[in-house]
């Protein structure tokens, strides 16, 4: 797939995932194989003047549905979120960033296995830090890819 853009990829999730976009997430980079992604403190923040957890949990789900942009075709091929476990490590303050990696060879695999067994499985291991560079949640997202049957 040619190169998407940060901002391409911003009004696509945006589009396609409104909740998403109501949180006003935000993909900084975007690239084969990698991401990262910023959730504003604005907006989002609870009754103790902090990052309301499900803001969080958004912030970490996403990115198993965004990185095969970088690589795979989307018309072919669909990520599933099967399962998120999550640790809430830290009060957030203020804008929260995630960065998420797969090399863009494995994601080549992934798309040979679900061509012959109709899924394969992935697993993202993901560290969210405040403006700080303190890590204040943490997760584990499990994922499926599968063809793309259509809306």
């Amino acid at each position: 797939m040619s190169q998407i853009t940060p901002e391409l990829a911003t009004q696509f999730v945006h589009q396609t995932v409104p909740a998403i976009g109501r949180l006003g997430v935000v993909v900084e980079e975007i690239s084969p194989g990698g991401l990262r992604l910023r959730v504003p403190i604005e907006g989002n923040g609870n009754h103790f003047g902090t990052m309301y957890a499900g803001a969080l949990f958004g912030l970490c789900e996403l990115p198993g549905g965004l990185i095969p942009l970088g690589v795979l075709d989307p018309t072919k091929y669909t990520p599933i979120v099967t399962r998120v476990d999550i640790r809430f490590l830290a009060a957030a303050r203020s804008d929260v960033t995630l960065v998420a990696t797969i090399d863009a060879e494995h994601w080549r695999g992934l798309a040979e296995q679900v061509d012959r067994d109709g899924r394969a499985e992935f697993t993202l291991e993901l560290h969210g830090q405040d403006a700080d560079g303190r890590t204040v949640v943490s997760s584990t997202a499990y994922y499926q890819l599968r063809p793309n049957r259509g809306a």
